[in-house]
């Protein structure tokens, strides 16, 4: 497919960054990532993913203070001197079992 038209858009520096570092990990640009949502977008005849607003962000991008993320630090210091640990294995059955994956 030739590419012949040039689009233009304004976007948050900080996320077109970490978008460009997941699509460099997938070996793409961020023009062919683009190309792929319009794609996708006309041949689908909508948006290729259904867009939601989650109940609450997760925690890998809530912004937390320097005390706040010292203070977890602290906790999961603590957890793991109290032996407070679970295996990878573990985990997963939880997750699981909760999210039904």
């Amino acid at each position: 497919m030739t590419r012949d038209d040039t689009l233009h858009v304004r976007v948050n520096g900080d996320i077109k960054r970490q978008a460009e570092e997941v699509f460099a990990r997938l070996g793409i640009s961020l023009s062919d990532a683009v190309n792929m949502f319009l794609a996708q977008s006309a041949l689908n005849k909508g948006m290729p993913f259904r867009p939601e607003i989650p109940d609450s962000a997760p925690e890998s991008v809530i912004v937390h203070s320097e005390e706040e993320l010292a203070e977890r630090l602290d906790r999961a210091e603590k957890h793991i001197a109290e032996g407070k640990v679970y295996s990878a294995d573990e985990v997963f059955e939880s997750m699981r079992a909760k999210y039904g994956i």
